[in-house]
C-alpha cells in the first residue's frame, strides 16, 4: 500500500522541482499580474513568481480542507483516496493543455484538492486497518510514502525535465507522463482494494 501511494507522491514533488522550472520557462503570468494589480496597484505592485506555485497549494488546502473533510468524512477510506488521486491526475494533465498561467492554475488547485482529499483518508484508512496493539508501528511506517516519491520524484523529473522540455521542447508530453504515473497509482489501489477485500471489511466494521 505505501509503494502503491507513494506513485500519487511523484507527482507532488514535482511542485518543487518541475512544475517551477515550467512555469519559470513557459508560462506567462502578465495577464495574472495586470489582473491583481488592478486591484492591490494602488498599494503594492504584485507580480507572480514560482515560489507563488507553493502558496497556491497550501493556500488552497488552507481555504478548503475543512470543507472537503466534511464532504468525505463519512465515505469509505480506499474509494476516497483513488477518488483524490484521480483529481490530483487530473489536475497535473490540464498543465498540458496550455501554458496559460489560468489553465496552470487551475490545474494547481484541482491537484491540490486531490491532495486534501486523498492524503487524510490515507492515514485513516492505515489507523483503521492496523493490528490494534501495532497502530504506532504502522502510523511510523506511513511515513516512506514521503521518502519514497520525493526519492523517485525528484530523480525522475529533473531527467523527463531535461529531455522532453529543454531538449525535444516537448513540455505536453511531461504532463502527460505524469498522469500517467497517476493512472497507475489509481490502478494499483484499484487492484489492492480487489485483493484486500478483507481489510476493507474490517476497516467498515
Amino acid at each position: 500500500m505505501i509503494f502503491i501511494y507513494s506513485g500519487f507522491w511523484i507527482l507532488y514533488f514535482q511542485m518543487f522541482d518541475s512544475v517551477l522550472w515550467y512555469v519559470n520557462d513557459y508560462v506567462d503570468a502578465s495577464s495574472l499580474d495586470a489582473f491583481v494589480n488592478r486591484f492591490v496597484g494602488k498599494w503594492v505592485v504584485f507580480k507572480f513568481d514560482v515560489e507563488h506555485v507553493t502558496v497556491i497549494n497550501a493556500g488552497t488546502i488552507i481555504l478548503l480542507q475543512i470543507l472537503v473533510s466534511s464532504i468525505v468524512k463519512n465515505m469509505k477510506a480506499l474509494p476516497t483516496m483513488i477518488a483524490g488521486i484521480a483529481l490530483g491526475t487530473a489536475g497535473m494533465a490540464i498543465l498540458a493543455v496550455s501554458a496559460s498561467i489560468w489553465v496552470f492554475l487551475v490545474g494547481i488547485v484541482i491537484f491540490s484538492i486531490g491532495e486534501m482529499t486523498a492524503h487524510p483518508k490515507f492515514i485513516s484508512y492505515v489507523g483503521l486497518t492496523a493490528p490494534r496493539d501495532r497502530v504506532a508501528t504502522y502510523m511510523g511506517y506511513i511515513f516512506l510514502y514521503g521518502v519514497i516519491g520525493s526519492s523517485i520524484g525528484a530523480v525522475l523529473g529533473a531527467h523527463l525535465y531535461v529531455h522532453f522540455v529543454d531538449t525535444l521542447a516537448r513540455p505536453r508530453t511531461l504532463w502527460l507522463i505524469f498522469s500517467g504515473i497517476g493512472a497507475l497509482t489509481i490502478a494499483g489501489l484499484l487492484l489492492y482494494n480487489r485483493f484486500a477485500s478483507r481489510i476493507e471489511g474490517k476497516e467498515t466494521a
